[in-house]
């Protein structure tokens, strides 16, 4: 999709790709946080102008608003495809929970998740925010319990536990890996999280 920018009139106004954007801006607030990150930011972020900005998504928070959304598409499909995939459930979860360390102990493993700083810094007063990282979370938690129920019924992984507490407890301990991962976790230390965490499901 694009849109016209008018900041190289006079003449014909020059289109800009919403979606690139979107993503330049995406990579801005992630960055920086919401509070963090001014017009100046998001304009030599976008390459847009003031104007163009504001036509298109209102202010900064609209344009904060869909950043977020497609953080939260982005993030949400590759896991949930991954969670998805025939054969076996707990190698699915291995996996997937490696994904987790490694982006924790990378190394731009301090910026950590968009999603958990979003949680954090807006969604107590802003109730836009806070249902889109509800939604986010209700639907990884509904993910990982469906996996979970699927390894269960065909008999990998002992049906002795709720599978609904189980992928809580995942998405509990995923979102505190990206947050330890702001301070510099070793590979090491994240592969004992996912052995430990694997435990679970023996």
């Amino acid at each position: 999709m694009t849109l016209s920018d008018n900041r190289s009139a006079p003449g014909r106004p020059r289109e800009f790709d919403i979606d690139a954007a979107v993503e330049s801006a995406m990579q801005v607030f992630w960055t920086r946080g919401y509070n963090g990150t001014s017009l100046v930011d998001l304009i030599d972020g976008t390459g847009l102008s003031r104007g163009s900005l504001y036509k298109a998504f209102g202010d900064k928070h609209g344009l904060f608003l869909f950043a977020l959304d497609r953080y939260i598409s982005v993030s949400s499909i590759q896991l949930i495809n991954n969670l998805r995939k025939p054969g076996s459930v707990k190698a699915a979860l291995r996996e997937t929970l490696s994904l987790f360390a490694q982006l924790s102990c990378a190394a731009d493993g301090s910026r950590g998740c968009m999603l958990v700083a979003t949680a954090t810094e807006m969604a107590p007063y802003d109730a836009g925010v806070a249902e889109r990282v509800k939604a986010m979370m209700d639907r990884i938690r509904d993910a990982y319990a469906a996996a979970i129920a699927r390894g269960q019924a065909s008999g990998e992984i002992p049906a002795r536990h709720d599978a609904e507490s189980l992928a809580e407890l995942i998405v509990c301990l995923t979102h505190g890996m990206r947050v330890v991962g702001k301070v510099g976790p070793t590979a090491k230390q994240m592969a004992a999280v996912v052995d430990t965490a694997m435990a679970m499901f023996d």
